[in-house]
């Protein structure tokens, strides 16, 4: 079967956005603060949004400096034109269907004319996802933001100007760690994922590579790298959200 080049999400989002000194960049959806930990390393100013109070209070710890807000992408509580990027980091199909479209304006709001929104989304294919599926199939969902962004393409709220798909290869010591991994991502998952706990292990092992340095799952993912254009944008009506 043919595989992605591997590749790393700080990485591909280091090189998109260089030079990353000073630049103001936020994550939408950031949960625990990873990529916001990753990017103010590179010396850019971060900030966070996210809907969980206990995840922000996590990413506050890792990253003391970072502006985190408590909000949902459909009303992001930042001004007009305040950052230079935002990015949905696997956050964009977590957004209500009907509030997608909306979720991608705002974040061109935020950006202003000329700035970056980049979305990466993972791909319903690959051994990570066919591994995690027993406990949430998220095959529909994660269409629905590939359509959302095709949506906000044709409306003129933002232009693709390049796309990239890639694979993310995951290595954990053992099943247990691939659970634990996947109720971290989202705890809303931690019933379902007991109640399925055998099944879930032994498809684990059956399609996990096993190496020297553990088990190892791969997850293609899609990153857009999208600009807002400089022309207006055609006026907002309610039949447009119809």
């Amino acid at each position: 079967m043919w595989m992605l080049p591997a590749g790393d999400t700080v990485e591909i989002l280091g090189g998109l956005l260089a030079p990353l000194q000073g630049r103001r960049i936020l994550d939408i959806g950031c949960g625990r603060g990873n990529l916001l930990q990753a990017l103010a390393e590179q010396g850019a100013s971060v900030a966070g949004l996210d809907p969980d109070e206990a995840m922000l209070e996590v990413a506050q710890t890792l990253v003391p400096k970072a502006a985190l807000k408590q909000g949902c992408a459909q009303l992001l509580p930042f001004g007009d034109a305040s950052m230079h990027a935002a990015i949905f980091l696997n956050s964009l199909h977590h957004i209500p269907v009907p509030d997608m479209l909306l979720a991608l304006e705002e974040a061109a709001r935020v950006v202003g004319k000329g700035g970056s929104v980049i979305v990466v989304e993972s791909l319903s294919e690959g051994s990570f996802f066919d591994a995690l599926r027993l406990i949430e199939d998220e095959t529909e969902v994660r269409q629905a933001a590939q359509d959302a962004i095709v949506r906000a393409r044709r409306r003129g709220i933002i232009s693709e100007i390049r796309r990239i798909e890639y694979d993310r290869i995951e290595t954990f010591r053992d099943a247990e760690a691939f659970l634990e991994r996947a109720v971290v991502i989202d705890p809303s998952r931690e019933e379902r994922a007991q109640a399925a706990r055998s099944k879930l292990l032994a498809r684990f092992e059956a399609l996990s590579d096993h190496d020297k340095g553990g088990y190892v799952l791969h997850q293609p993912l899609r990153l857009h790298h999208l600009k807002v254009p400089f022309e207006a944008k055609p006026a907002r009506t309610s039949a447009m959200y119809g």
